[in-house]
């Protein structure tokens, strides 16, 4: 791993060709990867740093939907979330890593990634998010919308076991019914095509940190620029 340590303004940027390869090799044979404890760990370091400084208040309760069709379903997911803007130093380190991850999955695949979403977000005892796709097909393609297209989420738990509960499950397709099961150990982080794999967050018996994020694509059309998400 190349680590180039810059000044403040322009945070560390780490490099791992090796697992972004991998990632795209996953990509290609089976539409996700799965990374246990392969988060670099300065970005892991980062992302932690960030999340034990944030005060309760910084976060909102999650929803389903976008704009004019968000609404709260707790009956759906009920963890809480807080935007990642790149405002800190440590916040421009994890965005510098998913755009090194962005920039070498266009090169080897050109899939056209675009921007970049993504929030931390705590699930407390009891807390889960229902099994779900994170973008639908026919709506890109109908609606020419910049639909989510690839979805990365990362842990933050330290020392999780057995019986902690908050298992990312990743299904197959719409026809399965066991799926695969991720523990949301410290520095592991999934890659998976965001129209193709509906998943779930299990019930989470002890407090539960991840950071979710989506690539887009750009939906710039007739000289009118889309927005960044």
């Amino acid at each position: 791993m190349n680590i180039t340590p810059v000044n403040e303004a322009s945070p560390l940027i780490t490099l791992d060709d090796a697992i972004f390869e991998s990632v795209v090799n996953d990509l290609v044979k089976q539409g996700f990867s799965i990374k246990p404890n392969r988060l670099p760990v300065a970005v892991v370091d980062a992302l932690l740093t960030c999340q034990r400084s944030m005060k309760d208040s910084e976060y909102q309760k999650a929803g389903i939907g976008r704009a004019t069709q968000f609404q709260q379903k707790d009956d759906i997911r009920s963890d809480e979330i807080s935007w990642i803007t790149g405002s800190t130093v440590e916040g421009q380190i994890w965005l510098s890593w998913c755009d090194a991850l962005k920039t070498y999955i266009n090169r080897s695949l050109f899939m056209g990634l675009f921007s970049f979403e993504n929030h931390f977000a705590c699930y407390d005892v009891g807390a889960f998010y229902k099994r779900h796709l994170d973008a639908f097909k026919e709506q890109r393609v109908l609606k020419n919308q910049t639909n989510r297209v690839l979805s990365l989420v990362a842990y933050l738990n330290e020392d999780w076991k057995e019986g902690d509960g908050g298992e990312l499950v990743l299904y197959q397709n719409n026809e399965d019914t066991k799926g695969l099961k991720i523990e949301p150990t410290r520095g592991t982080f999934v890659v998976f095509l965001s129209e193709e794999f509906p998943h779930e967050v299990l019930t989470s018996n002890r407090e539960r940190h991840s950071v979710a994020g989506w690539f887009r694509v750009n939906g710039s059309k007739n000289a009118q620029i889309a927005p960044p998400i």
